[in-house]
């Protein structure tokens, strides 16, 4: 068994996700009274399934569609489907995609990110019907989010990658792990 921190690697990244996912949630509430919303779950899946080999990228996606279920108010288990579809879909295409260039990594996210909307707003529509007021703002939330993730995405991407060395776990063996 490798007790070494880079065998740990995918509990750093989970850990790392998951207080994101609280200080999204958090601002989220707070822009709950002006009816705004941000949506980066693709951020959450498409760094494991790019850059972890298997076994942890799918222990992080995981663990990552558990907590994301625990603040919703589906049952638990119910973003498992979508969340793991689209980090296999990654996983298997991340030898074709050219992650040394950063102009091709924001795209993959924001693909990730939109099916991922697509997704959890066909679910709140099918629950609560597709009113116009409901189309209207989950369009909104979905421009906004874009936006948002498009100009962040290399941001929070390099922080993953820093908080990776920050615990001696260094990029060039979680890269080779991957392959």
């Amino acid at each position: 068994m490798d007790k070494s921190l880079e065998g740990f690697r995918w509990l750093i990244i989970a850990v790392l996700q998951a207080l994101g996912l609280v200080l999204l949630s958090q601002l989220n509430q707070s822009l709950a009274t002006v009816s705004l919303f941000f949506f980066m779950n693709g951020l959450f899946v498409a760094f494991p399934a790019l850059y972890l080999p298997a076994g942890q990228g799918l222990a992080t996606v995981v663990l990552f569609s558990i907590f994301y279920d625990a603040g919703e108010s589906w049952s638990m288990g119910t973003s498992l489907l979508p969340v793991m579809a689209a980090f296999t879909i990654l996983f298997y295409l991340r030898n074709k995609i050219h992650l040394e260039r950063s102009r091709v990594l924001k795209p993959v996210i924001l693909l990730t990110n939109l099916a991922l909307y697509f997704f959890y707003t066909v679910m709140a529509g099918l629950r609560f019907g597709f009113t116009p007021p409901f189309i209207f703002l989950n369009l909104l939330h979905l421009i906004l989010s874009l936006l948002i993730l498009q100009v962040f995405a290399g941001w929070l991407i390099t922080y993953h990658k820093q908080v990776l060395l920050m615990f001696r776990v260094h990029e060039g063996s979680a890269l080779r792990a991957a392959k």
